[in-house]
């Protein structure tokens, strides 16, 4: 591209709010390194989201084995709110593992410890992505005390939204709605996840914020979330479905990848779109000439890696800040 093409460009992108403001956070996404930052999120959601299905789809089991039919409507539900798991083979492969349970209770009581590891590698990992996105300095993010109790809010707080994500779901497909009460339902899962992207950013990031700085991502992450669901739910049905054999499992693991690590990014997305705007990190520039808001994003990337605050090089004799 020429400099004068760019330069052109550059104009229009900084004249105009939809393209600077997209822009700014396309550029701030990758200055924070967000596809490496969702990459190490996602492994740890990955690597315990199928020992969590195990237990919850156990726990279902053994509440309700007496009765059948609220237990399958709970089922359904839960394949729902994870559609690649939903099927044939994820089905028969869960229902292997409960049948381990029932002369094993061990193994569900390590696919607890497996669950409860890699849920807070999760939040910690997360906690310290938002923090990162949003320039706290490491000096001020928490000690590892105060880590880990978050670490465990976040996590009862992430159950508590999977249940009552469940039980939405389970509504909307034991009831014949029509097609108000269909749109009812969407706008239920929307808010309850607006709500809970609110709760885990109050939880995860280190300085004081109002809601108000942090709603327009939360909001990018419903929206985002709900969208990609209801992608995967059409994979399931019209792709691993129709596939057999070796196949079947390998297009449900690779969709099942791909589905979380979807969402991590759309969380990652929407944190920087709050960041963006709140810092005033826009219009970036896109040619070799600096305005204030590309001054105000270096400033904020040097301030996050602070070992310190400044007063501490004050009182040690022989350093300066």
């Amino acid at each position: 591209m020429s400099e004068g093409l760019q330069a052109k460009i550059d104009v229009f992108q900084r004249r105009h709010r939809i393209t600077g403001f997209t822009y700014a956070v396309i550029k701030r996404y990758y200055e924070d390194h967000g596809p490496w930052l969702g990459s190490l999120i996602s492994y740890y959601g990955f690597f315990s989201l199928y020992p969590a299905v195990i237990v919850l789809v156990t726990v279902s089991t053994w509440l309700f084995s007496d009765r059948p039919d609220v237990l399958q409507r709970i089922l359904e539900a839960l394949w729902s709110r994870v559609p690649f798991a939903d099927s044939t083979a994820a089905k028969a492969e869960v229902e292997q593992r409960i049948s381990q349970f029932g002369t094993n209770r061990w193994v569900l009581v390590l696919s607890l410890l497996v669950t409860l590891w890699g849920a807070l590698g999760v939040v910690r990992v997360l906690q310290d992505g938002v923090n990162t996105i949003w320039g706290v300095a490491r000096f001020n993010r928490p000690a590892m005390p105060r880590k880990i109790l978050r670490a465990f809010a976040l996590i009862v707080l992430l159950g508590l939204s999977l249940v009552g994500s469940t039980v939405v779901a389970g509504i909307s497909l034991t009831a014949q709605l029509p097609w108000g009460g269909v749109l009812l339902v969407a706008i239920a899962n929307l808010a309850l996840t607006v709500g809970v992207a609110l709760a885990v950013y109050h939880l995860a990031i280190a300085t004081p914020v109002t809601t108000r700085l942090v709603l327009p991502g939360a909001i990018v992450i419903a929206i985002g979330s709900y969208i990609v669901t209801l992608v995967g739910g059409l994979y399931v049905k019209n792709v691993v479905a129709r596939m057999s054999g070796l196949y079947g499992p390998f297009a449900s693991t690779i969709g099942l990848l791909a589905y979380v690590s979807l969402i991590v990014q759309i969380f990652v997305i929407g944190t920087e779109v709050n960041v963006v705007r709140a810092r005033r990190l826009w219009p970036r520039s896109m040619t070799a000439t600096l305005h204030e808001p590309d001054r105000l994003a270096m400033q904020l990337t040097m301030s996050r890696e602070a070992m310190a605050s400044p007063d501490f090089f004050d009182n040690v004799p022989g350093t300066t800040p």
